[in-house]
């Protein structure tokens, strides 16, 4: 007789939640383990809230593929459940005339890729969509959005809950042992330390999703998933500028940059933030201090495109901290999903370094993890 096993996710960011929403429909025993208070505390909730099109990463990889799948899933599960969002529409503005080559490559990438809808604009129809936004050409990105994180994340909570997965917080994970065909994960609760035993491990630890492969005995070095925290701090837009733009503005990406870029996003009340920049930091220190004398830096950036603003009108924000896999200067790393039975570890799938466009992808992450299950993952059951 076989039985459903035992999974425990680590990690109630996003895709953690995502991923126990999926599996609890098809499994009963389900069990998140999180070790700040409530979930979505870290990057999830330090982000630009933006529902992505799919146009900068390279066509095949895990980025473009499962961030237009997971985009389409996104506003289908948005707009059935009601949760806030507007498919606003985006613009990647070219300032300088070697930068119009980059968008006119990134149209051809977003192509490749299935993004749909997407367009070159000279400067005249550039004018026509965004009357205050300067710049000689732009591509147009029209399925590009933003929604509520944290309702997104209430809802893959309540209903994987609802569906009998166990969501436990404070639970920090101190130890993953291997036995013979299960995992022995020591969790610290307070001043409680136990011990729990599950037949699979799915790790979505996002900032610490590379230190708990490497607790479970894995060579985290040898396998390149060592991960390296890249800051980027955010500035709000004086409320007087914030209506002056319509849609997402961004600048053209920089090669090997860790971002996109110093952009423009609007929240869902129509308050403007500009960021985040890109900052690498040294000895993984969480560093979510924003500092006011980056203003300067960003309001030189974003001017370039959006000449209406004042360098006093940008007011300190908040910061963010994205699990890179690549480091400063370094080219492209895609998602790590892997399940790791061909290292010696069945029974455990690795997410690492999951960032941008993560969040856009967190549905279609969830599908893709519960099919790694489903194709034989799942040590065999008694």
């Amino acid at each position: 007789m076989t039985r459903d096993p035992t999974i425990t996710i680590i990690g109630a960011g996003v895709i953690g939640l995502a991923v126990a929403w999926e599996l609890s429909k098809k499994f009963e025993d389900v069990f998140v383990l999180e070790k700040k208070k409530t979930f979505g505390q870290e990057t999830s909730s330090r982000n630009s809230e933006v529902i992505h099109g799919g146009m900068y990463y390279p066509s095949g990889s895990l980025k473009a593929k499962l961030c237009v799948e997971g985009r389409h899933l996104l506003y289908e599960l948005c707009k059935k459940q009601m949760i806030p969002h507007n498919r606003m529409g985006k613009l990647i503005v070219a300032t300088e005339k070697e930068e119009i080559n980059v968008l006119e490559n990134l149209f051809k990438l977003g192509e490749a890729n299935g993004v749909e809808g997407l367009r070159m604009l000279d400067r005249k129809e550039l004018k026509v969509l965004e009357p205050n936004v300067e710049g000689l050409a732009a591509l147009y990105s029209p399925e590009t959005g933003i929604l509520d994180t944290h309702c997104l994340m209430q809802y893959f909570y309540d209903h994987a809950k609802s569906n009998g997965a166990i969501v436990a917080f404070n639970s920090e994970v101190t130890g993953i042992e291997k036995t013979f065909d299960a995992y022995s994960i020591s969790v610290r609760n307070g001043r409680d330390l136990t011990a729990l035993g599950t037949d699979m491990v799915i790790n979505c630890a996002g900032l610490d999703s590379d230190t708990v492969a490497e607790m479970a005995g894995m060579g985290v070095d040898k396998l390149n998933y060592r991960l390296r925290y890249c800051k980027g701090q955010y500035f709000r837009v004086n409320s007087s500028k914030s209506r002056l733009i319509n849609r997402l503005v961004y600048p053209v990406p920089k090669p090997k940059s860790g971002g996109l870029g110093i952009h423009a996003t609007l929240d869902l009340a129509g308050s403007m933030r500009l960021g985040p920049d890109d900052e690498y930091l040294d000895n993984r220190n969480k560093d979510y201090s924003v500092k006011d004398a980056k203003k300067g830096d960003f309001y030189a950036s974003a001017r370039k495109f959006m000449p209406f603003l004042e360098e006093e009108d940008l007011i300190p924000d908040t910061a963010g901290i994205r699990p890179k896999l690549q480091g400063n200067g370094v080219d492209f790393r895609d998602f790590v999903i892997e399940d790791e039975t061909g290292h010696g570890f069945a029974g455990f799938i690795n997410l690492i370094g999951i960032e941008s466009p993560g969040f856009t992808c967190s549905l279609a992450i969830g599908q893709m993890v519960r099919k790694l299950i489903k194709n034989g993952t799942v040590p065999a059951q008694l």
